[in-house]
């Protein structure tokens, strides 16, 4: 665990002195319907966004329910990072104004253990689309083939990541963002008790600048993540999440 930790904050470092840009927050979660292990749980969230010459970099780290350990009900630790090399930019055809402002080579690196202590490793490789759609400050969406480690065969995945502010006055600054992941067919077997269906998650978080109450924008968030999972962890037959958090955010 330790040794995990270590290198997610030498990542972020590493991103954070090469960026042109970067964003690091720590967020904390609790919500009170999660399906399979105990129902009542906290996350600790920490994220970092990072962008460079050619290309970004995304990643963030769970822990979940670090105060309750024992029995079946393991804590969770789970973790991906999503480098992407930008097409346009290495080759000169990214234009910020079109409605598909960039192509890349899209990645992700999935590692972790759910509530079972079951181990959670898979590779996706891709393409991503950057678009430009009115009114939100981004907006991504990238196609997978998706490799989990532990598992026979491959499935594709569509992932999709915007982020939407708005505003009621001056003083009330918020924000609508969130994702979804699609995974679409099944990898591993029954037989020998590996398999993994597709399945469909969706986070989708609204939040109040509360910095900017006392001027100081862009530091502090309160609000609501929503978090809907169609077959949890891909297990055939498995539950179906609908789940409230209350959430609040720091930004460094």
């Amino acid at each position: 665990m330790k040794q995990l930790m270590t290198l997610v904050m030498l990542l972020t470092v590493h991103a954070t002195l090469a960026a042109n840009w970067s964003n690091t927050s720590i967020s904390f979660l609790r919500g009170n319907n999660f399906k399979l292990g105990t129902q009542s749980k906290t996350e600790v969230t920490l994220e970092h966004a990072s962008a460079y010459n050619y290309g970004d970099n995304f990643f963030w780290f769970d822990i979940t329910d670090p105060q309750n350990s024992s029995g079946e009900n393991k804590t969770e630790i789970y973790g991906e990072w999503s480098p992407r090399f930008s097409l346009g930019k290495i080759f000169g055809f990214y234009d910020d104004n079109r409605f598909i402002k960039d192509v890349l080579q899209s990645n992700t690196i999935e590692w972790g253990r759910n509530t079972y202590n079951t181990a959670i490793n898979a590779r996706l490789f891709g393409i991503g689309f950057d678009l430009n759609i009115p009114y939100f400050k981004f907006f991504q969406i990238n196609f997978y083939l998706r490799d989990t480690l532990n598992k026979s065969g491959t499935s594709f995945q569509t992932t999709a990541a915007y982020l939407l502010p708005f505003s009621f006055s001056e003083k009330f600054q918020l924000s609508w963002g969130g994702y979804f992941d699609h995974v679409i067919g099944d990898e591993g077997s029954e037989s020998d008790n590996t398999l993994g269906q597709g399945h469909f998650q969706s986070g989708q978080q609204l939040l109040l600048d509360v910095g900017n109450l006392w001027n100081s924008a862009n530091t502090i968030f309160m609000g609501f993540e929503y978090q809907y999972w169609n077959r949890k962890y891909g297990i055939k037959g498995g539950p179906v999440e609908n789940n409230l958090k209350y959430m609040a955010k720091w930004v460094f």
